[in-house]
């Protein structure tokens, strides 16, 4: 069961014109994507906002790949210590884009420290003498992914520039999605399950996959 489940998630969307549904979302990030090429700079910090299962880190991974630079992922539970944040914004560089998956579960103190480091590009560190240093960073794209945006800090969400709103899929697109996936996979499934799975799997493409699986 093991091998299954990393080949149902390894087949998954490197562009934007084979993302099915969120069309909003999708809308929104090809814009961006465009402007950002067209002035030659960085993707735009972004909030990415929704219930679980919707696809956020999906489409982070694909802005990436659109942007044609590397993708940094980071849960925010992980980040424990100011060493952890440092080491991660420290790390990125220009026109690189880190993803903080579940922000809303990184400590209050560290989105402080965050939001800090993407108003000014710079890191403030304590010294050995007790004094604040600041250290240059580079000129990278934060993107923000929750399913509860009023526990990520005011400040922190005023600094993002995008906000994407990721929606339950309907019946259609999960049907499309699940025969996608099971083509990809070589997965000879018989055509009428397919809208039976997107029925019950509660607008979410995280069930309906995990249902195709089964």
């Amino acid at each position: 069961m093991s091998d299954q489940a990393n080949e149902i998630n390894d087949v998954t969307p490197s562009s934007l014109s084979h993302v099915i549904g969120q069309r909003s979302v999708v809308e929104q990030v090809r814009v961006a994507v465009e402007a950002a090429f067209a002035d030659n700079r960085k993707f735009d910090h972004a909030l990415l906002v929704g219930p679980p299962g919707l696809g956020k880190t999906q489409v982070a991974s694909v802005i990436a790949c659109e942007m044609a630079t590397r993708l940094h992922e980071v849960l925010g539970q992980s980040v424990k210590a100011p060493a952890d944040l440092n080491a991660i914004l420290l790390a990125a560089q220009d026109k690189e884009i880190v993803h903080f998956d579940e922000i809303h579960e990184m400590k209050r103190e560290f989105q402080t420290a965050l939001y800090r480091a993407v108003e000014e590009r710079k890191l403030f560190v304590q010294g050995r003498s007790s004094r604040v240093q600041s250290i240059p960073l580079n000129d990278f794209s934060i993107l923000l992914s929750t399913t509860d945006e009023y526990s990520v800090l005011q400040p922190l969400r005023d600094r993002m520039k995008l906000v994407l709103r990721f929606d339950f899929y309907s019946t259609d697109d999960l049907t499309t999605l699940v025969k996608q996936r099971s083509l990809g996979l070589r997965w000879r499934v018989d055509a009428e399950v397919f809208p039976l799975i997107a029925e019950r799997s509660k607008g979410t493409p995280r069930l309906a996959l995990r249902l195709l699986q089964s």
